[in-house]
């Protein structure tokens, strides 16, 4: 994002408007972020902007759907055997229901 405004720090904050957007920033950061937008108009109506096209691209790849079963496995597992590969730790299999679980579970969370 470019910025409009030469005020210091308004910068860093129109750089902090996409994770406050999706909820990421550590506390001291969200109030810093919403402390600029009580103050800045602009900011307010740039940070819209980000919350809109946030909700566009979420609603897209939603309509997406998710890949079929053969494709899905077939990607866990080359997932799977690359890290049988690497000489690094060595972590658990992937596993698609825990995978699929985890991720509506933060789904959910993301909802409340």
């Amino acid at each position: 994002m470019r910025a409009i405004n030469k005020r210091p720090g308004r910068h860093k904050i129109e750089e902090l408007l996409p994770w406050h957007a999706t909820g990421t920033l550590s506390r001291r950061d969200a109030d810093r972020v919403e402390q600029a937008l009580a103050g800045d108009r602009e900011l307010a109506r740039l940070y819209e902007l980000v919350r809109q096209e946030l909700v566009e691209t979420t609603r897209l790849n939603e309509t997406l759907g998710a890949p079929s079963a053969r494709a899905m496995e077939k990607l866990f597992a080359a997932i799977n055997a690359e890290e049988a590969r690497a000489p690094r730790q060595r972590r658990r299999p992937i596993n698609r229901t825990r995978f699929l679980n985890s991720a509506r579970d933060r789904a959910a969370d993301r909802d409340r």
